[in-house]
């Protein structure tokens, strides 16, 4: 996998509960064990935000932009391999969420604009090892764009059960003629256990559980009654805050992770490097300041596992040489400098001790590297462009390793660029890699105020960023 992402690199520079529902529970013991930390480690999120009227929202619709101006962002959905499974895709625009959710009218639109935009970024691009969870409203299954996507990997995620109230029967029809084509289905597990909707939970292919937003018991009722019905249903849960709330996720029969777990920042009790990382770290720092080949040959030789590594990548097919390296320094003339660092970066995530999230960390700092990269390819000179990757790169070293990002900055020695961009946020670089995270996020405000910063408009953007994603899913393949 290594020398096929460095070659990449190189190519790229409950209510309403059903009758049965009342007995007891069958879940295992184990499970049950399960339920009882979450409970303590996610209790229910209980503040209510003030309602808005349609009215209002129509309004504030007018007032703020319309729905086109919007920026396609993504969130990382993992498999129980602890590997990327796909991606959570919705807009993220300068109209407040609950405006949009308060209208019919404006949820359609903003529907149609998101699968609009996903079309118009080529998303079958990605979808070949990878899922595309897309959030529709009931009343937007029945557009005829939703069949314009590819069936392959795109799964909707019909939205608020409370949509199904008007014509089930017309509903469940719709449904069955999306699962004919390919598509894959999801339902959100709030209010699932309403008898009424048994026909549409027959056909669900995922079960969407909000860990944050849902007391235990429902989330117990809600994966009983699914099982009932569709006895091969996954589960997915989502609003996954920390890693210790992942790890109990993990004994209980869900299939697909989602939260801000993969990329939190959590509290670090002084955790050392292990020698592997530092000898990394010192081959950088020697590489940024230009010391001489047999300095550099000299570090290298310290650590047998980082010569096989460098010869390896050196001589892989990627490279091209006509005759193969056959010592350390033929290696190191042959790759030259620029690519070694490039190479060097890389082993901070596959060298060193393992981390259970090493490889979906490693394809989230590739995208963001790569889009940052792209973003400014028309703005920054080359080495500003170069600098940038390297920042897009490190700036999930401190996840990595457990370290906070001022000890991985003094352990590397960069110039005062990188700690301008990754600890004070300014400075020339920081707009572009700025605005590759907020793609990420949910952050509709510093999106289009980056974008327009940078000069960019949002269809620009959402085509950038389904680059950076394709690039980044081929150099992880195995």
């Amino acid at each position: 996998m290594f020398n096929k992402i460095v070659r990449k690199i190189r190519a790229g520079n409950a209510t309403h509960r059903p009758q049965f529902l009342s007995e007891k529970l069958s879940l295992p013991v184990s499970h049950n064990q399960a339920f009882a930390r979450l409970n303590e480690l996610a209790p229910l999120a209980s503040e209510t935000p003030p309602a808005i009227t349609p009215e209002l929202a129509d309004n504030l619709l007018l007032r703020t932009g319309s729905a086109s101006q919007s920026i396609v962002c993504r969130e990382t959905i993992l498999g129980q391999d602890q590997r990327v499974a796909g991606y959570a895709f919705m807009l993220r625009h300068r109209v407040n969420e609950r405006v949009r959710d308060s209208s019919t009218n404006i949820r359609g639109l903003y529907d149609e604009v998101l699968l609009l935009n996903l079309q118009a970024m080529q998303i079958q691009r990605l979808l070949e090892h990878r899922m595309a969870f897309i959030t529709l409203s009931a009343s937007s299954i029945f557009l005829p764009i939703v069949e314009q996507l590819p069936a392959e990997g795109t799964v909707y995620v019909v939205g608020s059960n409370e949509g199904f109230n008007s014509d089930i029967e017309t509903t469940i029809n719709r449904l069955s003629s999306l699962k004919t084509l390919g598509y894959r289905l999801a339902l959100h597990g709030s209010g699932i256990d309403r008898v009424e909707l048994a026909g549409i939970v027959s056909l669900a292919d995922f079960v969407i559980l909000d860990i944050g937003n849902s007391d235990i018991p429902s989330i117990r009722l809600q994966i009983e009654f699914s099982e009932r019905l569709a006895p091969h249903i996954q589960f997915v849960a989502t609003n996954i805050p920390t890693r210790e709330d992942f790890n109990v996720c993990m004994k209980l029969p869900f299939s697909l992770f989602h939260g801000s777990f993969i990329t939190r920042r959590e509290e670090w009790n002084n955790r050392c490097l292990d020698a592997a990382r530092i000898r990394t770290m010192m081959l950088l720092n020697k590489l940024r300041k230009d010391v001489e080949l047999d300095e550099l040959s000299a570090l290298i030789r310290q650590d047998p596992a980082l010569v096989v590594r460098l010869m390896r990548y050196a001589n892989s097919p990627g490279i091209g040489l006509l005759q193969k390296a056959g010592t350390i320094d033929q290696a190191l003339m042959v790759l030259g400098r620029q690519q070694l660092y490039r190479w060097a970066t890389l082993l901070l995530f596959t060298g060193g001790e393992s981390n259970d999230f090493m490889r979906p960390l490693l394809e989230n700092a590739l995208i963001r590297a790569r889009l940052a990269e792209l973003l400014a390819q028309d703005k920054l000179v080359s080495n500003e462009r170069e600098e940038l990757f390297l920042a897009g790169m490190i700036s999930l070293m401190d996840v990595l390793l457990g370290v906070p990002m001022e000890a991985v900055l003094k352990q590397l020695g960069l110039p005062r660029v990188f700690e301008e961009t990754l600890l004070g946020q300014n400075g020339a670089l920081a707009p572009f890699l700025n605005l590759a995270i907020a793609c990420e996020r949910h952050d509709a405000g510093n999106i289009h105020a980056l974008s327009s910063a940078i000069g960019l408009d949002e269809k620009t953007v959402n085509k950038l960023h389904i680059e950076a994603m394709v690039w980044a899913q081929q150099s992880m393949e195995n």
